[in-house]
C-alpha cells in the first residue's frame, strides 16, 4: 500500500470521528436547551402572569376604589345562587316581572340558571336606593335614572337589556285653558329626573333660556294634586300621572317623549360582579321576561292582560291605554338590536348634556359614564353578550 493511500486512509477516519463526536454534542446541546426552555416555562412565566393580575384585580380605574376591599358573593360553584332583582312603582311596562312573581316564573329557572332570584319591590327610588347600598343585586330604571344616580355612585354595572322606550308616557303638561307659553312660569317635576329631562329638551329645541321658567320639584305622587289645585302652571309628569291628568283634569300636551323617540328607556341593570360570578342571573331575567312577552301573542294576550291590569290597580281599559304609550322589546332579537342600536350614541349627546348642565356625576369624566357593546366597560355598560347567547346559544355551554 502506498504512503499516501495510507495518508487518505488515516485522514478519512479522523473525519469521521470528529462527525460524529460533533453530533453528539449538538444532540447533548439541543436537549439541555429544550429542558431549560420548559423549564422557564413551567416555573416563570406563570409568575408572571399571576403578577400582572394581581395588580389589575387590587387596581380600581375610577375614583381608587379597589374591588378587593369591596365584599364579593361566593361563586356558584354548581349550587344554587342566592340573588335578588328590584321593580319599583306602578309603571304599566314593568308588570311583565310583577306578573312573573305572582305565578312564580323566576323559580322556574331556578334549577336551569342556578340562580333563585328573590323579587323586591318598593318606591321607584327606592329601589334605586337599594341598588346604590349593595341591598340588591339588579334593578329595573330609566337610562337617565341609571347614569344620573349610579355613575355618581361609582357603581359597575351592566344593561343587560332595554325592555322597551317611552312614547307618549313622559310629559309636558299644562291645563286645557293655558297658553303655551312658559316664559317666566313656574312647572313641576322630579327634579333631574327622566321627566326633568323632557322638559330640558322642550326647552332647548324652543329656543328657551333654562333661567326663563321656574322648576319646583314635585314627587310623583304629589303631582295631581299640584297641577290641580294651581300650585304651579305645568307639570313634566309620568305615568300612570299623564294618563290620569289628561283624562280627569283635562290636561293638555304641549310635548312628550314621542317627540324625542327612543332618548327615554327603561333598563334591566345588574352588578357586573354578580354576572360574572352568576352568569345564569341575566339568563334567568330574560328568560323570565320573554316568557311573559310569548304570553301577549294570541289567544293568551286578553287574559295575561287582565292580570297585568289588576296587579296595577288599574282597569283593562286604562292599563291597556297606558301600555300604547310605551314602546316594548317583545322578542329576544328585537331587545338584541335595541342595544346594538348605534342610535343610542346620538340620544346621548343629549343625555350628557343635560347630566353634565347639572353636575350629576361630579368629577367623573364622560369617558368613563357608558360605553357599548364591543367596547371596554365604562361604569354602565350596555353588555350585548347575554342576548347574544340567549338568541344563539353558543355550542360550549359550559364555556359560557
Amino acid at each position: 500500500m502506498s504512503i499516501s493511500t495510507a495518508v487518505s486512509r488515516v485522514f478519512i477516519t479522523l473525519c469521521m470521528i470528529f462527525s460524529l463526536t460533533a453530533c453528539n454534542y449538538i444532540n447533548n446541546l439541543a436537549d439541555w436547551w429544550k429542558s431549560s426552555s420548559t423549564t422557564t416555562t413551567a416555573a416563570d412565566t406563570p409568575e408572571t402572569h399571576k403578577v400582572d393580575k394581581a395588580g389589575k384585580k387590587g387596581d380600581k380605574t375610577e375614583k381608587g376604589d379597589s374591588k378587593a376591599d369591596k365584599p364579593k358573593k361566593a361563586k356558584a360553584t354548581g349550587e344554587i345562587a342566592q340573588v335578588s332583582f328590584a321593580v319599583g312603582g306602578s309603571y304599566a311596562q314593568w308588570m311583565p316581572w310583577f306578573l312573573a312573581n305572582e305565578e312564580g316564573t323566576y323559580q322556574q329557572f331556578a334549577q336551569e340558571y342556578k340562580v333563585d332570584i328573590k323579587f323586591v319591590t318598593d318606591s321607584y327610588q327606592d329601589t334605586i336606593k337599594k341598588y346604590i347600598d349593595g341591598e340588591i343585586d339588579a334593578v329595573a330604571v330609566t337610562n337617565i335614572d341609571a347614569i344620573a344616580q349610579l355613575v355618581k355612585h361609582d357603581i359597575e354595572s351592566d344593561v343587560i337589556m332595554i325592555t322597551g322606550y317611552s312614547n307618549g308616557s313622559d310629559a309636558l303638561l299644562l291645563p286645557a285653558d293655558a297658553s303655551s307659553d312658559i316664559h317666566g312660569k313656574s312647572l313641576a317635576a322630579v327634579q333631574f329626573s327622566s321627566r326633568h329631562y323632557l322638559l330640558d329638551r322642550y326647552l332647548m329645541r324652543n329656543q328657551i333660556g333654562f333661567d326663563e321658567v321656574n322648576l319646583t320639584s314635585v314627587s310623583e305622587t304629589d303631582m295631581p294634586s299640584a297641577f290641580g289645585n294651581g300650585q304651579v302652571y305645568g307639570v313634566a309628569a309620568g305615568n300612570p300621572n299623564v294618563d290620569k291628568l289628561v283624562r280627569e283634569q283635562k290636561a293638555k300636551v304641549l310635548f312628550d317623549s314621542r317627540e324625542v323617540p327612543k332618548e327615554i328607556s327603561d333598563l334591566i341593570v345588574v352588578r357586573r360582579e354578580t354576572l360574572q360570578d352568576h352568569p345564569g342571573f341575566a339568563k334567568a331575567l330574560l328568560a323570565t321576561w320573554f316568557s311573559v312577552m310569548e304570553r301577549l301573542q294570541g289567544n293568551r294576550r286578553g287574559p295575561t292582560l287582565d292580570k297585568m291590569a289588576g296587579l296595577a290597580n288599574l282597569s283593562r281599559e286604562d292599563y291597556d291605554r297606558q301600555l300604547t304609550m310605551v314602546t316594548l322589546n317583545d322578542t329576544p332579537t328585537k331587545a338584541l338590536s335595541a342595544i346594538r342600536d348605534r342610535a343610542m350614541r346620538k340620544s346621548m349627546r343629549y343625555i350628557r348634556y343635560f347630566i353634565e348642565r347639572h353636575n350629576l356625576t361630579g368629577s367623573e369624566a364622560f369617558t368613563g359614564w357608558v360605553s357599548y357593546p364591543g367596547r371596554t366597560p365604562a361604569l354602565l355598560h350596555y353588555n350585548a353578550q347575554p342576548l347574544q347567547n340567549f338568541v344563539a346559544p353558543p355550542l360550549d355551554l359550559e364555556a359560557q
